[in-house]
């Protein structure tokens, strides 16, 4: 059980860490929502366990703050999974030979070369 509540800290510590995505922050603005600082996390966690039963009632800051928290530390773990999907995808496609950037080339430059009818491609 200790286990899983070291982890869960260490693991809630890391995201934090993270940086906010710019545009994933621009999403929970136009829904009203804004990302949360160190400080404010602090103040609300110290409101929170000064008073656990009916705090919202009396608190609706400490809600407010709360479910901030709530949203920076969703936006920030999207954030840290689309960092860990992206490098994996990059490794595993330099791994593989995977040309994955084509630089300038167009779809046409891309497209393979025009064969008449009747003829094999050669090598085959």
């Amino acid at each position: 059980m200790m286990f899983l509540l070291r982890t869960a800290f260490w693991l809630s510590v890391a995201i934090f860490l993270i940086p906010v995505d710019h545009s994933a922050e621009q999403q929970a603005e136009a829904a009203r929502v804004q990302p949360i600082g160190a400080l404010e996390a602090a103040s609300a966690a110290q409101a929170t366990i000064s008073d656990m039963s009916g705090f919202c009632g009396r608190n609706p800051t400490a809600c407010d703050i709360g479910g901030r928290v709530a949203t920076t530390f969703m936006l920030k773990a999207q954030t840290g999974a689309r960092l860990v999907y992206d490098f994996i995808d990059r490794s595993l496609a330099d791994k593989a030979g995977v040309a994955v950037d084509h630089g300038t080339l167009t779809a046409a430059d891309l497209a393979p070369a025009w064969r008449g009818p009747g003829k094999a491609p050669q090598g085959i």
